[in-house]
C-alpha cells in the first residue's frame, strides 16, 4: 500500500511513518518538502505520489499562536486541509484527518460523542473544524479522527515536555479546571492503523480512556517519577487567561464507537507510565 503522511517530521506523523513502514511504501515529507498552504504544489505532490491513503497530520497546533496569527492559522489548518482534500479527490485517495476535542465548547458536562454538535471557541478550534468541513464535503472516503492532549516521543508540546521540566526543578503552574482525555502518541498510531484496516469512514474519537485536569496530569507525573521537590501550583484557567485563547473546560471524548469497532485504548495513567519508563520525554524539546 502506498501511504503519504503530511507533517511527516512531527510527533504523530513521524511515529506513524515508523509504525507503517513494514510492507508499505511510506512517504512522510516535512513542511519544507510538502507545503500544504500552496494549493498547486500540494495537489501536484499528492497526485504525483498517488497514495492509496493519505494521513493528514500537518497543522498549526499552537492554540495561543493561532489566536495571534489568525491568517497563518486559517491558511494552514483550514485552506491547507482543503488543498490536501482536493489532492486526495483528484488522486482517488482515502484521507485520514487529525482533528481535536477543541471543536466542542466544553459545556455539555459529560463525554462528547461523534454525533454531538461542535461549537469551536477559538481560532485554532474554528480552523480545525473548517478542516473537518472540507474533508467531509470534498471526499467520499475519509476518516476524521478527533484527538486530545497528545504526548509522546519528540513532542514539543507541554504535555510531552512536562516531565523534563519537572526534573529540572522548575515551578509549574497548572490549571485544575480544564479537563480532557490525554492521548499517548504510540497508542494513537496503532488505533489509526486499525481504523485503516477496518476501512472505517466517518468521524471517530481516539484518546486514552479516562479523564484528568492538567494539575491531575502533573501530579500523576510527579508521583510516577518520584520527584518530591517538584512544585506544582493549581490555578483556575480564568486566573491567567489574559493573552490566551479560550479553551473548553470539559472536552472529554467518548471512545465508545472505537471500542464498538473492536479497538480499546489503554487508560491514560497506564500509557503515561509507559511514556515515562521509556525515557522518551528526555528527547522532547
Amino acid at each position: 500500500m502506498k501511504i503519504l503522511i503530511t507533517g511527516g517530521k512531527g510527533m504523530v506523523g513521524g511515529l506513524l511513518a515508523e509504525f507503517l513502514k513494514d510492507g508499505n511504501t511510506v512517504h512522510a515529507p516535512g513542511r519544507e518538502e510538502l507545503d500544504i498552504t500552496d494549493r498547486e504544489k500540494a495537489v501536484k505532490a499528492i497526485t504525483d505520489f498517488n497514495p492509496d491513503i493519505l494521513f493528514h497530520c500537518a497543522a498549526f497546533t499552537d492554540v495561543d499562536g493561532c489566536e495571534n496569527e489568525r491568517k497563518r492559522a486559517y491558511l494552514a489548518n483550514a485552506l491547507g486541509t482543503q488543498h490536501v482534500a482536493e489532492g486526495c479527490a483528484e488522486a482517488g485517495s482515502k484521507m485520514v484527518y487529525l482533528s481535536t476535542d477543541f471543536v466542542f465548547d466544553g459545556k455539555k458536562g459529560k463525554p462528547y460523542s461523534e454525533t454531538d454538535n461542535p461549537s469551536p471557541q477559538s481560532v485554532y478550534a474554528e480552523t480545525k473544524f473548517l478542516g473537518e468541513y472540507y474533508v467531509s464535503h470534498l471526499l467520499n472516503r475519509f476518516a476524521i479522527v478527533r484527538i486530545s492532549r497528545v504526548f509522546g516521543r519528540s513532542g514539543r508540546n507541554f504535555s510531552s515536555v512536562l516531565p523534563r521540566l519537572m526534573k529540572e526543578g522548575k515551578k509549574i503552574i497548572l490549571t485544575d479546571n480544564l479537563v480532557n482525555s490525554p492521548t499517548y502518541a504510540d497508542d494513537l498510531v496503532k488505533a489509526m492503523s486499525f481504523l485503516v484496516e477496518k476501512e472505517f469512514c466517518g468521524i471517530v474519537n481516539v484518546c486514552n480512556r479516562g479523564e484528568c485536569s492538567w494539575y491531575q496530569y502533573g501530579m500523576a507525573v510527579k508521583d510516577m517519577m518520584g520527584i518530591e521537590n517538584a512544585e506544582l501550583v493549581p490555578v483556575k484557567f480564568e486566573g491567567f487567561k489574559k493573552g490566551q485563547a479560550e479553551r473548553p473546560r470539559y472536552s472529554v471524548l467518548s471512545t465508545e464507537l472505537l471500542e464498538t469497532l473492536g479497538f480499546s485504548m489503554p487508560g491514560w495513567q497506564d500509557s503515561l507510565r509507559r511514556y515515562l519508563v521509556s525515557g522518551q520525554y528526555i528527547s522532547s524539546c
